[in-house]
């Protein structure tokens, strides 16, 4: 996967050895990632929040993620989730079976 982060998140993510490149946050300008949503360059959106202030500044990329109907995750561990069954499902197919089948 090719990851797209913000200054702050892009530090974080060298430093744990995840490469990725910069965009600017959405009050930074443009380029931004509602530009990329909005372009089709994006296919999973990753933007957690803790506080008040970046919840309202996240809402345009939540808003925009929404209408373009690209998936959105607000913690790690969905998006976490979500990442490890885009892999699964490159490297194996679903199979399914009744319930009653596994006990």
């Amino acid at each position: 996967f090719k990851i797209i982060s913000t200054k702050g998140t892009h530090e974080f993510l060298i430093k744990n050895s995840i490469h990725s490149e910069i965009i600017n946050k959405v009050k930074e300008g443009s380029p931004n990632i509602v530009d990329l949503i909005l372009d089709k360059k994006i296919d999973i959106v990753m933007n957690t929040t803790l506080t008040k202030k970046e919840i309202t500044e996240s809402f345009s990329i939540r808003r925009t993620a929404l209408t373009r109907q690209v998936p959105y995750f607000t913690t790690v561990a969905g998006a976490f989730a979500a990442v490890e069954a885009i892999a699964y499902l490159r490297n194996d197919s679903i199979k399914v079976k009744p319930l009653q089948e596994y006990f």
